[in-house]
């Protein structure tokens, strides 16, 4: 029962601000459709987007490195499932924002390739 409900704050933590960063969105977007001259809002989205996975990655990191030095391994098991896509979409936005070349060509490629 300990298990469900870390899991259940974990998931809560992750939901909430994406779940706010989606209704800012819309109401951005539509406010955007609305003006004489648009601007490009999906950038700024993107960008807030990337800070608050990195955030969430730095913290479930560090929540890791606490668990595991406290020795509850089975809690810090449930932030593995949170950190790994943290991670590859943290790597898909800095790709998407560099170049292609090498790793990052075939990490677009094969993300929209699953699209």
């Amino acid at each position: 029962m300990k298990l469900l409900k870390v899991f259940a704050i974990r998931f809560l933590i992750v939901i909430v601000p994406l779940l706010l960063l989606f209704l800012y969105s819309q109401i951005a977007f539509k406010a955007n459709r609305e003006k004489e001259h648009p601007t490009d809002v999906g950038l700024g989205i993107v960008i807030l987007l990337a800070f608050i996975l990195i955030f969430m990655f730095i913290g479930f990191t560090i929540d890791l490195i606490f668990r595991l030095t406290k020795k509850e391994y089975k809690i810090a098991l449930l932030n593995i499932p949170f950190l790994i896509p943290f991670a590859v979409f943290i790597i898909y936005i800095s790709c998407l924002m560099t170049s292609r070349e090498c790793f990052c060509g075939w990490l677009i490629d094969t993300i929209n390739w699953m699209r």
